[in-house]
Order: C-alpha cells, then sequence, then structure tokens
C-alpha cells in the first residue's frame, strides 16, 4: 500500500512538471482541516485538525506554490497558515461562495496554487477548472487534489490521494502507519492422560 500511494503521488507531480514545462501550473486542493463541533458561525480547526494543518505543510514544501487562496472563515486560513509560514506567503482570501473569481484567478493566474476550501466548494472548484467529479463526505478530511491547467487554460483530470491521517507522526503520506499487534493465543494445559 505504501508503495501505491509512493507510487501515485510520484506519478502525479512528475506528470505536473511536465506539464509546468509546457507553460502549465498545478493546483492542489483541499477541504479545510478538522473543526471544531461547537455551535459558533466560525469554528476554529480542533487540535487533530492543526497536527493535518502541519502535516499539509511538510506534503506540499516542495510543491513550488506560490500562490495560497483561502475562503473567509478560520477553518481554512487555519489549514493554510502553516503552509503560507513554511513558504512565506500571504494567503487570498475569498468569500466562500465566490467560487466563480476564484476559477478565474486560478486559470489566468500563474505559479503553482493551493487552493483551501469547504466539503461543498471544492468539487465545483474542481468541475469548473475542467478536473472531474468528486464529492467530499462530511468525515473527509485527508484528501488531496492534484490538477494541472495547461497552457491554454485548461485542466486535466484531478488526481485523488489521500494524505495526513490523523495519527500523522511518523510519515507525511500514511501518517502512523505501523501494523497493529496481534495477540498471542494463550496455551491451554492439555489434560494427561491416565495410564
Amino acid at each position: 500500500m505504501r508503495n501505491l500511494l509512493k507510487a501515485a503521488l510520484f506519478l502525479s507531480v512528475a506528470s505536473s512538471f511536465a506539464i509546468a514545462q509546457q507553460g502549465g501550473r498545478t493546483i492542489y486542493l483541499v477541504r479545510h482541516a478538522e473543526k471544531a463541533e461547537a455551535p459558533a458561525d466560525d469554528p476554529a480547526l480542533t487540535p487533530a485538525g492543526q497536527k493535518r494543518a502541519e502535516c499539509l505543510a511538510q506534503v506540499l514544501k516542495d510543491a513550488g506554490i506560490k500562490q495560497i487562496y483561502v475562503t473567509d472563515t478560520k477553518r481554512t486560513q487555519q489549514t493554510a497558515e502553516p503552509v503560507a509560514k513554511a513558504l512565506g506567503l500571504k494567503a487570498n482570501v475569498l468569500p466562500a461562495k465566490d467560487v466563480p473569481t476564484l476559477v478565474r484567478d486560478l486559470f489566468y493566474s500563474t505559479g503553482n496554487a493551493l487552493v483551501v476550501g469547504h466539503s461543498n466548494t471544492i468539487p465545483v472548484i474542481i468541475q469548473k477548472l475542467q478536473g472531474g467529479t468528486f464529492q467530499i463526505k462530511d468525515n473527509e478530511f485527508d484528501r488531496l487534489f492534484v490538477l494541472t491547467i495547461t497552457g491554454e487554460g485548461s485542466g486535466t483530470s484531478a488526481a485523488n490521494l489521500h494524505v495526513c491521517a490523523p495519527s500523522a507522526s511518523s510519515s507525511p503520506m500514511l501518517g502512523n502507519a505501523q501494523p497493529k499487534a496481534t495477540p498471542t493465543p494463550k496455551k491451554t494445559a492439555t489434560p494427561k492422560k491416565k495410564p
């Protein structure tokens, strides 16, 4: 499984690099990390969400990102903050409902970009960028979509990767993917046969 994920990421990055050499750029899209369940209008990230955001920064640190787009919510801004800090960038804040402006900016800007959105906006953005049709469930926070916009202004099919498991402590790709110990069966004494 680990080799399969590494191969998928390698192929995605290699493909993106080849297209970038031809005047294209790569767009990385993620949903915000885990948010607090408190009845707040604009909840912040949970500790697990903060760990995921840090992991995302590790995954994307060498992706050549030049622009970051977030919505006007704490959870998207906090998810992008470690990436922005690591790269010395300031995130562009757009209203969550203003998908047309974001898509226009992505088509006509230059350089690779990170987009942090919501479970209902990321699939719409991908579709408008001609990257395919996806759905994100309410409990999914580990999906990273990668698509490339060619020099002609059209998108390629988005790669759908799973990164930064909630217990991401050892590997940014797999989290703590160590196998679980299996219990050793108890030995039972066999009754002695009577002579």
